[in-house]
């Protein structure tokens, strides 16, 4: 077991590796109209500044997890960083609109490899006691990160330049590696289970089938309104993701080691946690992307003036992140997380009946909202979906719902940039993800939590 000081210099750095990845999905959020009217980009490609990075991380994320019980995790942790950091640099110095998105999917790449490894790390280098201290501490940074974001990305773009946005990663990446250099990780947690590697056959077809679907599904549907829905183009997209895809489930379902966990989705429990961490991924694109475009095209605001607007989704996630923790260990997972549902749906349809107004003072009460509703949705989905899952299998449940919220994500950012470019109206958008919320409501009133709080929750597959 390291040293207490070691300890706490490895929980720093894991902390940001949490945020870095965290912050890069929001930063671009109040630059991207800057960036596009720079490059002469369309509002898609502007798009795929932001869904390009989500994507790779949806469909990699699995493979940054499998990799962690592989390979030693401090080459893991500097290679992602090594990774994310050049392609930070590369973003910021990117010539045109194409070299942009290319960077950003090699930032997706660094990311998805980080992601799943600071938690492995915490469970190790943390006796049992002071675990729990621990992540709370780790999770409070990484959301500093995450909150952040939009003020970050209006400050830089306004007195700096967007480049900045991308040029504030590489001094993190920096600390991390120096950390790892220096107090490695060691034990068990560096080198994986103890396992014969060279018998383990990597689900290869997974891999591609994951890849290749979530691509072209995505492209489709992102593409859609340039291209022609009844286009030749769109066509083939969509069949060859959704064909993928279905490849990807059947082979999922019939190996013993497969990249993600398909049949955990035959639990309801199970299914409706992760659809709740999905619509509450889609949710959060769908306020730092859209919401910080229509504070700036509606409402008038400079880049800066908006992030600062835009805070008020997050202010309030500090002060119920916690109260979630304590709602969830008095009431049971099911009572939290309808009410968060509950909060989410009211407050995006209010935004949703409102934001013609073009009032921002009328708005804020449901920005509020928002963001209190939010810890109320995650923690409750977490617990539910590995108390479903026997023992053994409960890092495996907590990948699935890792990759169900970054597929919330790209797959939020895809529809909701079809329906935007389509009707060119903010309320058609905030609607779309009001009836998605208040779908998953209807279903957690019927599946959700069910029989956790009063059954044995190392129920079998």
């Amino acid at each position: 077991m390291p040293s207490v000081t070691h300890r706490w210099v490895l929980l720093a750095a894991m902390s940001f590796i949490l945020g870095l990845t965290l912050l890069d999905e929001t930063v671009v959020s109040l630059a991207l109209p800057t960036i596009s009217e720079e490059f002469g980009m369309t509002l898609t490609q502007a798009h795929w500044v932001v869904n390009s990075y989500l994507l790779m991380f949806a469909a990699l994320v699995a493979l940054g997890g499998k990799l962690a019980d592989l390979v030693n995790i401090n080459y893991l942790i500097l290679s992602g960083m090594i990774i994310f950091g050049l392609a930070s640099l590369a973003c910021g110095f990117a010539p045109n609109g194409s070299f942009l998105v290319g960077a950003r999917v090699v930032q997706g790449i660094g990311a998805a490899i980080m992601f799943p490894l600071p938690i492995v790390a915490i469970s190790r280098i943390f006796p049992p006691e002071r675990r729990g201290f621990a992540l709370g501490i780790f999770g409070s940074i990484a959301t500093i990160f995450l909150s952040s974001g939009p003020l970050v990305s209006g400050y830089f773009t306004s007195y700096f330049s967007w480049r900045w946005i991308f040029w504030i990663n590489p001094p993190f990446v920096l600390i991390v590696c120096l950390v790892i250099a220096l107090a490695p990780l060691k034990g068990r947690v560096a080198h994986g289970p103890d396992r014969d590697i060279s018998n383990y056959s990597f689900d290869w077809l997974g891999f591609i089938t994951l890849l290749v679907g979530l691509f072209f599904f995505v492209l489709a549907i992102m593409q859609a309104p340039e291209w022609g829905w009844s286009s030749r183009d769109i066509l083939l997209s969509f069949i060859i993701g959704v064909t993928a895809l279905t490849i990807f489930v059947w082979n999922e379902l019939r190996r013993k080691a497969p990249l993600i966990q398909v049949r955990f989705f035959r639990k309801p429990s199970f299914a409706v946690a992760a659809f709740v961490v999905f619509q509450a991924q889609y949710s959060k694109i769908v306020m730092f992307i859209f919401g910080a475009l229509y504070f700036q095209d509606k409402l008038g605001f400079a880049p800066f003036f908006a992030g600062l607007a835009l805070m008020s989704a997050v202010v309030m996630n500090a002060a119920t992140a916690g109260l979630s923790g304590v709602c969830v260990d008095r009431f049971g997972v099911r009572t939290p997380a309808m009410c968060g549902l509950f909060v989410l749906s009211s407050a995006t349809l209010w935004l949703t009946a409102f934001i013609a107004q073009d009032d921002y003072w009328l708005l804020l009460p449901a920005l509020l909202a928002w963001g209190a509703a939010m810890p109320l949705l995650f923690l409750p989905s977490m617990k539910s979906s590995v108390d479903s899952v026997e023992l053994t299998k409960k890092g495996q449940a907590s990948g699935v719902m890792i990759t169900s919220q970054m597929l919330g994500g790209t797959i939020g950012m895809s529809i909701s940039s079809s329906i935007f470019l389509f009707t060119q109206s903010y309320e058609f958008v905030f609607g779309t993800a009001a009836a998605v919320t208040l779908l998953c409501y209807l279903l957690c009133y019927f599946h959700f939590g069910k029989g956790l709080e009063t059954a044995d929750t190392s129920s079998r597959d």
